[in-house]
């Protein structure tokens, strides 16, 4: 009887031998646009996580000098670059971090645990591409969700700071510039910080209702998220604006009618790799 069971793991062996040599020709089959396509879409996660930690520096940056009395010295506008800089480099970061899980997700199907009828059960349901399109779909609501909420948290100040170089920038030196904006920044942080958080979460909220959304509803234009964003940040902004002469409010809707496409840019985005994934 022990010899029929030695028999029994020989074969055993034998066959995850034969599974093993299937699943690397599996793995290599794999259509190099969906690898593309999941790197793409974690490196888009970490800047736009990278994103939303540098408005919070922003944010704590433009605070400190008048709670803790120090001179100001443009740190928060140095900051508000800083983060779209590091964001950038954070996008080419997560294209390598996104290959590296592929590689152990995929490695873990193969991982043998001593169990020959274990692992063979385990590599015979193994399926690498569909593993592959599990976890591209896995990363599509933060793909969207993190980048756009980083994008219209650092935008409106970025967008900001251009006109403003493009108004003083013959009369000022570049310290000149970044100390004077400074102040502009508390002052936005003061009358509209909360309108960026309400931005941010109809970002999150957005990015939801595309990732629940089917593939011809995001065709047909659904949902949009742009018009609503806009409208609540007009909102938001008449406290404390409408008493300020509806100055902040006007501000954003200016502001918001150059930022906000965003909205139906991450969706367009969606739609694309969608059609992608289906084709």
């Amino acid at each position: 009887m022990r010899a029929t069971y030695r028999n029994d793991e020989d074969v055993a062996r034998l066959h995850i031998e034969s599974l093993l040599a299937r699943h690397r020709r599996q793995v290599d089959a794999i259509p190099e646009h969906l690898r593309r396509l999941y790197a793409r879409r974690v490196a888009r996660s970490l800047a736009g996580q990278v994103a939303l930690g540098g408005a919070v520096l922003v944010a704590m940056a433009a605070a400190a000098p008048p709670l803790l009395g120090v001179l100001d010295d443009g740190a928060a506008t140095i900051t508000l670059l800083a983060a779209w800089a590091t964001s950038a480099l954070a996008y080419v970061v997560g294209r390598e971090l996104a290959d590296g899980r592929l590689r152990r997700a995929l490695s873990r199907e193969i991982q043998q645990s001593g169990d020959v009828h274990a692992d063979r059960a385990r590599l015979e349901a193994a399926a690498p591409e569909a593993c592959v399109r599990g976890m591209i779909d896995a990363e599509e609501r933060r793909s969207v969700a993190l980048p756009l909420a980083g994008a219209v948290v650092l935008g409106p100040l970025t967008l900001h700071f251009a006109i403003y170089c493009c108004l003083g920038g013959w009369f000022a030196t570049w310290s000149e510039l970044i100390e004077d904006f400074d102040g502009w920044v508390r002052l936005s942080l003061v009358l509209v910080g909360h309108v960026h958080a309400v931005v941010a979460y109809l970002a999150f909220r957005h990015a939801r209702e595309i990732h629940a959304a089917s593939t011809p509803d995001l065709a047909a234009g659904a949902p949009r998220g742009a018009v609503r964003a806009l409208g609540y940040a007009a909102l938001a902004s008449l406290l404390p604006g409408g008493v300020l002469y509806l100055i902040p409010p006007l501000i954003v809707l200016a502001t918001g009618a150059v930022i906000l496409p965003v909205f139906a840019l991450a969706r367009r985005r969606a739609l694309a790799e969608r059609q992608l994934i289906e084709a």
